[in-house]
C-alpha cells in the first residue's frame, strides 16, 4: 500500500482534520478560477463584463457537474472495495471513472461549442452583455476536459490517505489562473477573453499535475495494463452513487439561470451583478462544511465497508458539529461586514444598494448549510444515493424555484434573495430525519 492510514483505528477528531482541512482548501482554491475572475473583472471592466461572467455561471456547474459524478461517484466505491481489501476491483473502479470523464467532458465540449446562442439565452443572457459573454463562453468551454480530469485525479489522490498532495491538484492550477489574469485583465486589458484564457490555463496545469501523481505510482491506485478496462457494471454503479453530485451541481446551474432570469427582468444588469457576488461569497461561508463533507468521505466508506457502525455514526456527529460551528463564524463576519465583501467586486453605489440587503437576506440561516452538506455526502459515502438526492432535489430545486418567481411578487427584487433560506431550513428538517433513520438501521444491523 502507498499510504498508512487506518481510517478504523485512532481518534477520530484529528482524523477528520487531517482530511477536512487540505479538502476545504481544495475547494476554495477550486472556487478561486470563478471568483477571482470576477474580481479583476469587476474591477477592471466594469458593472457590465461582471453581468456577463456572472449569466455564463451556470456553465461551470455543468463542466463540474459531470466531473465530480465519476470523481466522487468512483472515490466512493473506490474507499469501500480498500476497506473490504479487494484491491482488484478497487483499481478498475478508477480505470471506469478515469473513461467516463473523458467520455462525458468531450461530449459537453462538442454540444456546447455547438449551440453557443441557444445556451446563452436559455443562461439569460441580455442585449447588453452578449457578446462579452459569447467571448467567454468559447473559451471556458474547451476547458471542460481538464476540469473533470482535474477532479477525477484530485478525488482519488485525496480518498489515497494523501489530502495535501490531492489539495495541490487544484492548487497548481489555481495559482496559474491569478498569475494569468493579473496579466491577461489587469495588465494586457483582455477583459472577459483573458480571465476565461487564465482559467482554461489553470485547469490545464491542474490535469497534467493530477495525471502524473496518479500515473506515477503516488497513490492506493495501482496502475497496471491488465487494469485499464472498462467496466459497465462499476460504471453504473459509479453513475448511480455519483448521481446526487450531478444532481446538485446541474440544480445549482439551474438555479442560477432561473436567478439570471428572474434579476434581470425586475433589477436588470445590476441585480445580476450583485447575484455574481452573492454566489461567489456562499462559496465562501460554505467552503468548510464542503472541505469537511468531502474530509470524512474515506473515513465514513471505509468504515461502512469494514461494518464499524458506531465509528461511522461519531465520525458523523463530530463533524457536523466541527461544520456548524466553523461556517457559523464565517456567517457571522459576513453578515457584520456586508459592504467590505462587496467592495472586493469593485463596488459602486448601485451595487452596494441591493448588495447589502441581498447578502444578508440570502444567507440569513446559512450555518445550517454545515449539517446539510454532511448529510448529503454521509449518504454517498455508505453507497445510498437515493437519499442524498432528494435532500439536494428539495434545496435546490422542488422548493427553490417556486419561491424565486413567487417572492418578487410579493416584495419586489428583494425577495429573489430570500427564497434560499427558506428552501435551506426544509432540508435542514428532512436531512435530521433522514440521518435518524439511517442512524437507526444501522443500530439494528450491529445488533445482528
Amino acid at each position: 500500500m502507498n499510504s498508512t492510514v487506518d481510517y478504523t483505528k485512532g481518534k477520530l477528531f484529528p482524523l477528520i482534520l487531517k482530511f477536512s482541512i487540505p479538502a476545504a482548501i481544495s475547494l476554495l482554491i477550486t472556487s478561486i478560477y470563478n471568483i477571482v475572475d470576477r474580481i479583476f473583472i469587476g474591477n477592471f471592466s466594469g458593472i457590465t463584463a461582471l453581468a456577463a461572467l456572472s449569466i455564463c455561471f451556470p456553465l461551470s456547474f455543468m463542466m463540474i457537474a459531470f466531473g465530480l459524478m465519476c470523481s466522487a461517484g468512483g472515490s466512493t466505491i473506490f474507499t469501500i472495495f480498500r476497506g473490504s481489501e479487494d484491491i482488484e476491483k478497487s483499481n478498475i473502479v478508477f480505470s471506469t471513472a478515469f473513461m467516463l470523464v473523458i467520455i462525458f467532458e468531450l461530449l459537453l465540449t462538442a454540444i456546447l461549442l455547438a449551440f453557443p446562442t441557444w445556451f446563452l439565452h436559455i443562461f439569460g443572457v441580455t442585449d447588453t452583455t452578449y457578446s462579452l459573454a459569447l467571448s467567454y463562453y468559447r473559451i471556458i468551454a474547451l476547458g471542460c476536459l481538464f476540469q473533470g480530469l482535474t477532479m477525477v485525479f484530485g478525488d482519488f489522490v485525496r480518498v489515497s490517505g494523501k489530502p495535501f498532495l490531492g489539495m495541490s491538484v487544484t492548487g497548481l492550477g489555481a495559482v496559474i489562473n491569478i498569475l494569468f489574469d493579473a496579466l491577461f485583465v489587469a495588465g494586457f486589458k483582455w477583459g472577459v477573453q483573458g480571465a476565461a484564457l487564465a482559467t482554461v490555463l489553470g485547469q490545464i496545469v491542474s490535469a497534467l499535475f493530477g495525471s502524473w501523481l496518479l500515473f506515477s505510482g503516488k497513490t492506493l491506485v495501482e496502475i497496471t495494463k491488465s487494469m485499464f478496462q472498462f467496466s459497465s457494471s462499476f460504471a453504473k454503479k459509479i453513475l448511480n452513487n455519483g448521481l446526487a453530485f450531478w444532481i446538485a451541481q446541474f440544480a445549482m446551474g439551474f438555479i442560477a439561470l432561473v436567478y439570471n432570469s428572474q434579476l434581470g427582468t425586475y433589477g436588470g444588469d445590476v441585480a445580476i451583478s450583485v447575484y455574481a457576488i452573492v454566489s461567489s461569497i456562499l462559496t465562501f461561508i460554505i467552503m468548510p462544511a464542503s472541505g469537511i463533507s468531502q474530509g470524512i468521505q474515506p473515513i465514513v466508506g471505509f468504515n461502512y465497508g469494514a461494518g464499524n457502525f458506531d465509528r461511522v455514526k461519531q465520525t458523523f456527529i463530530k463533524a457536523s458539529i466541527f461544520s456548524v460551528a466553523i461556517t457559523l463564524l464565517i456567517w457571522f463576519i459576513t453578515m457584520v461586514f456586508p459592504q467590505v465583501l462587496i467592495g472586493f467586486f469593485g463596488g459602486g453605489d448601485a451595487l452596494f444598494t441591493l448588495g447589502v440587503p441581498a447578502l444578508r437576506s440570502n444567507f440569513l440561516i446559512a450555518p445550517v448549510l454545515g449539517f446539510v452538506m454532511l448529510a448529503t455526502t454521509f449518504f454517498q459515502a455508505i453507497g445510498k444515493p437515493l437519499a442524498s438526492s432528494i435532500i439536494t432535489l428539495i434545496r435546490q430545486v422542488v422548493a427553490l424555484i417556486p419561491l424565486i418567481y413567487i417572492f418578487p411578487l410579493i416584495f419586489g427584487t428583494i425577495g429573489i434573495f430570500y427564497a434560499q433560506p427558506i428552501s435551506d431550513l426544509l432540508a435542514t428538517i428532512l436531512s435530521t430525519l433522514l440521518i435518524t433513520i439511517s442512524f437507526r438501521k444501522m443500530k439494528e444491523s450491529s445488533l445482528t
